[in-house]
């Protein structure tokens, strides 16, 4: 995986940090609130009775949750814990550090388990087609980003007249494609819910307007039953 290094200081890079630890905070807050499936799924099933709501957040919820994880695919875990781990090896993407979304999809995995082993189970492919698809586009992106950069380094090295060469560094965004298409699909996502899902259909407020947590936390797992059945 292409380095990233010379950002690692850069304001944008601990403002990402941040945002990132404060959103994985309130999630995991959240699944520790909860006693049972039936204590999860009833907070976020009060706000979404309307059946077309229902096949709306069907579709919205992923796409908000696959935005993050692309998102959360460009931050290594901090304080060198990445470095201290060994490359992740997977099915269907290549060799990558552990990020803010490897935590994710393991926060995931496990609370739902927990919680209910069997509609954890079945979830589990969802999730992970999730992480390894934004984990996948990240790490293309980055290696696009590379290889322009060294275009731009090799074409200014054979210019200059000194012997030394120089070597740009990949910034932790990339080419930055990645970010925007899953801001996009993340914040279309939230769209679709809040204005025709809620605004016109469902004539209630969103779960998130009461717990940001608690939507984040149950609404994957309860769009995924509202398909399934």
């Amino acid at each position: 995986m292409p380095s990233s290094s010379s950002s690692s200081t850069s304001p944008s890079l601990i403002i990402a940090h941040a945002l990132s630890i404060a959103i994985l905070y309130l999630i995991v807050k959240s699944f520790m609130s909860y006693s049972s499936i039936t204590d999860a799924l009833a907070f976020y099933g009060v706000y979404h009775r309307d059946p077309i709501n229902q096949v709306i957040h069907f579709f919205g919820v992923p796409a908000i949750i696959w935005g993050i994880f692309v998102f959360f695919s460009h931050l290594d875990i901090p304080l060198g814990i990445s470095k201290s781990l060994p490359m992740i090896h997977i099915p269907r993407v290549g060799p990558h550090k552990a990020t803010y979304a490897t935590l994710t999809f393991i926060i995931y995995t496990v609370f739902y388990l927990y919680l209910d082993p069997f509609g954890g189970v079945l979830y589990f492919p969802f999730s992970y087609l999730m992480y390894t698809s934004g984990t996948s586009y990240t790490l293309e992106d980055r290696k696009e980003a590379a290889q322009t950069l060294k275009k731009k380094d090799d074409d200014a090295n054979a210019k200059s007249s000194s012997s030394s060469s120089s070597m740009s560094s990949v910034p932790w965004t990339g080419t930055g494609k990645a970010l925007k298409l899953g801001a996009f699909v993340h914040f279309l996502g939230w769209y679709v819910q809040i204005h025709p899902g809620h605004g016109h259909f469902e004539g209630a407020t969103p779960a998130a307007t009461k717990s940001l947590g608690g939507a984040l936390s149950s609404a994957p797992l309860f769009a995924f039953y509202e398909g399934l059945w």
